[in-house]
């Protein structure tokens, strides 16, 4: 175990500065947008551009991974998302920064895939689980802290922008910095979304839930706050607490997943999201401090979806398919936070800012009913291609 860890020491502090920069970066964008007065599903579609990047990438930048390696491809894909973030503060405009997101999601969809394939191909079946507790828990520190950064970076200027692209630029360092070993990627035939549904469905549903969950808060969560009346500083506040809920359980559903309960505990994780979810809608007038409280818990269990369902799936395929299970599940991810940004505005036109919630606890209500109900399981024999 500990050997493990130290090898995923470098991956983790690159993964790290470029989380930090993300975490502002996602807050920040949906801020300045709605200070400049553009309505919510506006800021919906500049949101959804970035997921419809991470769907394109997810298609088949695995296999250039594949081919190029690791280290290289992360490398690539933190130099071009610097440039990108760099030409976003050039013009305000929702049209043109959604373009730019969208070439951003197909970068971040290559760093999704080389950090957790690099991370799964080291781990053995036994520890993914904790392993992807671990990746989670950095990954949502990172991203709880960045949001900390709205109040240094004023959205009002082009500060943020500058701090995200000297992050992103700079997470390249600690892969570079001296000689590592990646690990070895075998050759692998592709897996499309057809194959990865019936590898395993409740997988591919835990992916597409993650994707409109994780997305819409990101995107929209500061939009409600701002609605609710809070402050810039309250809203970096109320996004800190939530994403750090979501660190503060990753280890303890991770092990019990590994101990062979990883169904039980996505269902268990599901319906205490939903029932969280539902406790923030209700609340109306909202007390401040029982919403940190809430989004606490609700960030606690939400935010171990994503781990829960992709070590579900990784239960159903072999070593060698790594690699593209991690593609197949990015891909149906990308397919919810496309969707997630542009369906949750309609719910707050009907709702009002409530509606988010409800929103939310709906979706995850679903995966929990799914769930519940079990399938025998399906074969799916992968021919791996001739050498």
């Amino acid at each position: 175990m500990m050997s493990t860890l130290k090898n995923l020491i470098p991956p983790l502090a690159s993964l790290v500065l470029m989380i930090l920069g993300s975490g502002l970066f996602n807050t920040f964008i949906s801020l300045r947008l709605e200070m400049e007065g553009f309505d919510p599903e506006v800021i919906g579609i500049v949101t959804s551009a970035l997921y419809v990047g991470i769907l394109l990438g997810s298609l088949r930048i695995d296999r250039w991974i594949s081919r190029v390696g690791h280290i290289y491809s992360f490398t690539i894909f933190a130099a071009v998302m610097t440039l990108l973030i760099l030409l976003q503060a050039s013009w305000l405009n929702p049209w043109y920064w959604a373009g730019l997101r969208l070439l951003g999601g197909i970068c971040i969809a290559g760093v999704f895939i080389v950090i957790e394939s690099w991370l799964l191909m080291l781990a053995t079946p036994a520890l993914r689980g904790a392993i992807l507790s671990i990746y989670l828990g950095v990954f949502y520190a990172a991203l709880s802290l960045g949001q900390l950064l709205i109040n240094v970076a004023d959205p009002r200027t082009a500060a943020p922008f500058f701090v995200t692209a000297a992050l992103t630029a700079l997470s390249i360092l600690p892969i570079t910095f001296k000689k590592i070993e990646a690990p070895k990627i075998e050759s692998s035939t592709p897996m499309g979304l057809i194959k990865f549904f019936k590898i395993s469905r409740l997988g591919f549903l835990g992916g597409v839930i993650s994707g409109m969950l994780l997305a819409v808060v990101y995107g929209l969560l500061p939009v409600y706050a701002n609605e609710m009346g809070m402050t810039v500083s309250e809203i970096g506040t109320l996004m800190a607490i939530l994403i750090f809920g979501g660190l503060s359980l990753q280890w303890p559903l991770g092990r019990w997943a590994d101990r062979g309960k990883r169904r039980l505990v996505l269902n268990i994780a599901s319906f205490l999201t939903t029932a969280f979810g539902l406790s923030i809608a209700m609340q109306n007038p909202i007390d401040p401090v029982t919403l940190l409280i809430l989004a606490w818990f609700f960030g606690g269990f939400s935010f171990t979806l994503y781990p829960l369902s992709m070590a579900y799936v990784c239960e159903k395929v072999g070593e060698d398919q790594i690699v593209a299970a991690t593609g197949g599940f990015v891909l149906s991810y990308g397919i919810g936070a496309i969707a997630g940004p542009l369906v949750a505005p309609l719910f707050m036109d009907w709702l009002g800012s409530s509606g988010l919630f409800y929103f939310l606890s709906l979706i995850t209500l679903l995966l929990g009913l799914t769930g519940l109900k079990k399938k025998a399981p399906v074969q799916i024999d992968i021919v791996k291609p001739e050498e």
